[in-house]
């Protein structure tokens, strides 16, 4: 299997001195394989846990001493884990790897020209050199499938199912900076969209996206795009709504010389600009009745007739639209077309709205005071508890893009320690303390109350803000006869709801990591 660090076969002679118990034990080995992490080593006995010291000649007339620890061994040859505590030994190490390493004229590691003498290229003199070309980057893409089948035996189904949530993760995720800001959390919602997008980027399909604004409609776009066969060329966007309805045909379509007034010289559309490449139709509910016809037309033959043209321009592009509006209602009403509803609905994807994603508020939260936090230089130590509250008892109509924007006002205008409700603009939940100490929910009917009418009824932002389980707010809601829908029940009388599950699941608080996945490991 592919190794992080070049490997090489070699017979260099040395001697390795460790402990066979409490007698010290100097041999004459053989090392057989060599990178810079690691070598296999023959010709001595059983070692101790402790490690050893390797004595290794190096031609033409080097020799380095270094520390070693054991891997494995068997009754041939044992395998250690080299330590450099010199630089002296490291950079001897390393030169001889890079003249000894078999090549078949390109570097191995950065794949540039090597030079006359047969090393490696000038540009890989040292280990760090190795870094900047992206080597390791490279080997980690060429090498994963590789390593993943070689562990895959040892994988029980928690690990596999906790891998495949990482990379179902990962998929959005990119480095910092990079507008991954929606695709932050471990809701189960979410994690349906990484897996619909992990099997919806390899095909050709067209995809329609719904959501709400500030959900991350362009942003899963981009995200089938990256990973898809066509990602090498452009993808380019349009709103449907920005434009203009009379210039919008001649934006996608675009025109001929002389079709209209200011039409000096022929230009091509937004189409054709994606030809080969994926187009994103933002905003497609906004699409004029004349235009639907059109690109139902494109739709069926892929082919563009510009603005006062006589003739069709055959391209291959990939359409992936998007929408806050309820398209179906729209089709019913008869404000956009059935048949061009189910040429685009081959593939649908809905992103959950900020209020449905349960903890995943408090993380993004968290997750935006750090990052935006080191911008503004800010000496704030985080969110206050009834900040925290507040945070979860808002409904969050702007989704991830308000919550960002009151984070970075509550930077700017925190005066204390740390941010309060105020300096979010949001209302200050009411406090449920007795005598300093949280209401037990088995005596606290009134506060459950209480929260449900601040909460409008929704039983998840509720048991946010009472600090426990949906499941264990559910069944303290039977006890008291609270009817979730609202106040119809009578206090006497149990509630017996065909929705809620009468018997309580084990008891998880929110925050805790049970059957939840990792936070994407791209966080800043």
């Amino acid at each position: 299997m592919p190794r992080m660090d070049i490997r090489i076969k070699t017979r260099l002679s040395g001697r390795a001195v460790y402990f066979s118990g409490k007698r010290r034990v100097e041999e004459a080995v053989v090392v057989n394989e060599l990178s810079l992490s690691s070598a296999m080593v023959s010709g001595m006995g059983p070692i101790s846990e402790e490690g050893c010291t390797l004595n290794i000649n190096l031609p033409p007339h080097t020799r380095v001493e270094l520390p070693a620890h054991p891997l494995r061994s068997s009754h041939k040859s044992t395998v250690f884990r080299l330590y450099f505590p010199e630089k002296q030994a490291y950079d001897a190490i390393w030169s001889f790897l890079r003249k000894q390493t078999p090549v078949n004229g390109s570097c191995p590691y950065c794949g540039g020209e090597l030079q006359n003498d047969r090393t490696l290229c000038g540009a890989c003199r040292t280990p760090l050199d190795v870094m900047d070309s992206g080597y390791l980057e490279r080997h980690l893409h060429a090498t994963f499938l590789a390593r993943l089948e070689s562990r895959l035996s040892r994988c029980d189904g928690g690990l596999l199912l906790r891998l495949l949530t990482t990379v179902d993760q990962s998929i959005i995720g990119a480095s910092p900076g990079c507008g991954n800001d929606e695709f932050v959390g471990t809701a189960p919602a979410l994690r349906e969209v990484f897996a619909t997008i992990r099997k919806a980027a390899c095909t050709d399909m067209n995809i329609l996206i719904l959501g709400e604004s500030g959900t991350g409609k362009e942003l899963t776009a981009q995200a089938i795009h990256e990973r898809s066969q066509r990602r090498d060329q452009l993808m380019v966007v349009v709103n449907c709504a920005a434009i203009p309805e009379q210039l919008l045909e001649s934006e996608l379509f675009g025109y001929e010389k002389g079709a209209f007034t200011g039409a000096y010289a022929r230009k091509a559309g937004r189409f054709e600009l994606a030809d080969r490449g994926t187009i994103f139709l933002d905003e497609i509910g906004e699409l004029p009745a004349p235009l639907q016809a059109k690109l139902l037309r494109f739709l069926e033959d892929h082919t563009v007739e510009r603005v006062g043209g006589k003739r069709g321009t055959h391209v291959d592009v990939r359409i992936i639209a998007a929408t806050n509006c309820n398209l179906a209602a729209m089709v019913d009403q008869g404000t956009f077309r059935r048949d061009l509803y189910y040429r685009l609905n081959t593939i649908s994807i809905t992103l959950p709205p900020l209020r449905e994603r349960g903890d995943d508020i408090i993380l993004l939260a968290k997750y935006f005071f750090q990052r935006f936090g080191a911008m503004e230089q800010s000496g704030l130590q985080g969110f206050s508890p009834a900040a925290l509250a507040a945070i979860s008892a808002y409904d969050w109509p702007g989704n991830v893009r308000e919550l960002i924007n009151k984070v970075r006002r509550a930077l700017v205008m925190a005066s204390g320690k740390a941010i309060e409700p105020e300096d979010l603009e949001l209302a200050r939940v009411a406090p449920f303390v007795r005598n300093k100490q949280p209401y037990a929910l088995a005596d606290s009917r009134e506060q459950i109350i209480d929260v449900l009418e601040q909460t409008g009824y929704c039983v998840t932002r509720a048991a946010r803000v009472l600090g426990v389980s949906r499941p264990t707010l559910y069944a303290s809601m039977r006890r008291h006869g609270i009817d979730p829908n609202g106040p119809h029940t009578d206090p006497g009388v149990p509630h017996t709801d065909p929705g809620v599950p009468h018997t309580d699941p084990p008891h998880t608080e929110p925050g805790s990591s049970h059957n939840a996945a990792p936070i994407p490991f791209s966080l800043s």
